[in-house]
């Protein structure tokens, strides 16, 4: 199946996702009209938000896709590009234990409770107070480990201990460092956004970032090598964090002024909030952090294959779980302020189900095609045919995870959103650290799959505990029952479906021995999807899972 295409069923069902979300009403039957007024508003809110995010995830993909197969095509499964990809280690690092990625979450509902407040001059305090402590704080420690990166890099693998390869990592790690005071900065700009209902430029940070990335592959990378994507990595943070978020941030009202106000109440809560997030290592976190680190210990290109297949698994599960979890969080945070749980549980368990009934499919029927995906993906310049065979073999045990990726995104910040953020640091880094030997072991005897089977088996623990947390703790399995139903209905359909598909694909593989490879391909996924893809439809149909005359309709709009 061509990737595009397939984009456009996802974009396709994904619409129809937020229709049915709009078109539902609340299950209790106490409620008066006043509450079920309410609640259709919130939700027409949260589908736009969702909408809007969905969008641009979507187009921040398709550039991440562009971005993926430049590298591919340039540097395809090298020692080079290992060392580009661990070159975001420390960087990463860096950025997670001063709190940058994790900005919005713990910031936006203290921005949030001045403005419900009426009170915006203390609002834009505290926004300046934050931004202002938090920047000079980077503007320390980035030179330090500047000056650290060999050492830091040295206890790396036998991969990267290399002196040239170690050079070359160094050098594109002290690039991408300054890139993180850019995140940081525009971490604020997009959550005052944000916190105002204005998802529009925020969403679109990523695919500014994927588009300087790419810039700097195609106008530096002929002189300067691999290099030259590290320094797309940094055009990319100014792109998108400065240069489109800044206009969005003055538009909402912004009033900064250089304060450092270390007792300022607000900064008390943030760092309260903040700690637990960042003394927790988060499975998307440590996800990152252990396939660099345990890659770095097994040959060249087993780094490069598990980030190129992680990258396309990352975009069904942006799609559906980033998308709809940073689209809920504002609509989540203000249910948990009033104290709406039973509110909150139905569309938690709402939005699992619709997430479940299009990613699970699509999942398993990718994975009877990986290696054709794959193949038209990234198979060109020197990307060769066996670097796609290891992709593959990645990119398969990735996607067997891709509903508990997306779920987790879900539950996560179901908790932040009651400003519970030390269950979740207890339970994901107990997970994460507890992960290690699953690394150790299964990356020694199954090499760059072992570390994709690692991650998918923590990433699912992580789901299950979380979610099971939440119905003990809040609302006691009232819902549970019906989604573990649905689910399960959902992974029988879709198994169903893909067998069909495998059948289709080993018979059609016969009518393909000559002629171009990527038509081969184009022509093996079109005719196995389609079929499987069209008895899911219908099993969902005749199983109540879902409507296959509504589904339908959604193919033909305009």
């Amino acid at each position: 199946m061509s990737p595009f295409f397939l984009l456009l069923i996802i974009r396709k069902l994904y619409f129809y996702f937020m229709q049915k979300l709009r078109s539902e009403t609340t299950d209790t039957k106490n409620q008066n009209q006043q509450d079920n007024q309410s609640t259709s508003r919130t939700r027409r809110a949260v589908s736009i938000a969702a909408v809007i995010m969905m969008g641009s995830v979507l187009l921040s993909r398709i550039t991440g896709l562009l971005r993926e197969q430049v590298l591919a095509n340039f540097g395809g499964t090298s020692i080079e590009m290992d060392a580009y990809v661990t070159a975001f280690l420390i960087p990463e690092l860096l950025n997670h234990f001063l709190a940058g990625g994790l900005l919005s979450t713990t910031f936006i509902p203290i921005f949030q409770k001045h403005i419900v407040a009426g009170k915006r001059n203390d609002a834009w305090k505290s926004f300046s107070n934050l931004l202002s402590i938090g920047t000079a704080l980077f503007v320390v420690v980035i030179p330090v480990a500047m000056i650290l990166t060999p050492d830091l890099l040295g206890v790396m693998g036998s991969g990267i201990s290399d002196p040239q390869v170690l050079s070359l990592t160094a050098k594109m790690t002290r690039i991408i460092l300054p890139a993180q005071i850019l995140f940081y900065i525009g971490a604020f700009f997009s959550a005052v956004q944000m916190a105002e209902q204005k998802f529009f430029l925020p969403a679109l940070a990523p695919l500014f970032y994927n588009i300087g990335i790419i810039m700097g592959g195609i106008f530096l990378g002929p002189h300067l090598g691999v290099e030259g994507f590290a320094w797309g990595v940094l055009i990319g943070a100014f792109l998108s964090n400065i240069l489109i978020q800044l206009p969005g941030a003055i538009r909402t009202g912004m009033k900064f002024s250089i304060r450092f106000d270390f007792h300022d109440p607000d900064l008390g809560i943030y760092i309260r909030k903040t700690i637990p997030l960042v003394l927790g290592i988060g499975m998307a976190f440590s996800n990152e952090i252990f396939f660099r680190f345990f890659g770095s210990f097994l040959p060249e290109g087993a780094t490069s294959s598990v980030n190129y297949a992680l990258r396309t698994m990352m975009m069904v599960v942006a799609v559906f779980g980033q998308s709809s979890g940073v689209a809920f969080y504002p609509f989540l945070s203000r249910m948990a302020a009033q104290n709406q749980i039973e509110k909150m549980d139905q569309l938690i368990n709402s939005v699992l189900t619709r997430i479940a009934s299009f990613i699970i499919p699509l999942s398993i029927i990718m994975m009877v095609l990986s290696e054709q995906i794959i193949s038209i993906l990234f198979e060109y310049g020197n990307f060769t045919h066996e670097s796609t065979l290891k992709t593959a073999s990645v990119f398969t045990v990735y996607l067997t995870g891709c509903f508990t990726f997306s779920s987790s995104m879900i539950m996560t910040r179901t908790f932040y959103a009651m400003q519970n953020t030390m269950l979740p640091m207890i339970i994901s880094t107990t997970i994460s650290v507890t992960s290690i030997p699953l690394y150790l072991v299964f990356s020694r005897f199954w090499g760059a799959p072992g570390i994709a089977l690692a991650s998918v088996i923590a990433m699912t623990i992580q789901f299950l505990v979380l979610y099971l947390a939440w119905q003990i703790k809040m609302v006691k399995w009232k819902n549970t029952k019906r989604t573990a139903l649905i689910i399960a209905k959902i992974i029988l359909i879709s198994l169903t479906g893909a067998g069909v598909g495998l059948l289709i694909k080993n018979w059609t593989n016969e009518f393909f021995v000559s002629g171009s490879q990527l038509f081969k391909n184009l022509m093996i996924s079109a005719l196995s999807a389609f079929p499987s893809l069209l008895i899911v439809a219908i099993f969902y149909e005749l199983s109540g899972v879902q409507n296959i005359r509504k589904t339908l309709q959604i193919f033909k709009r305009k």
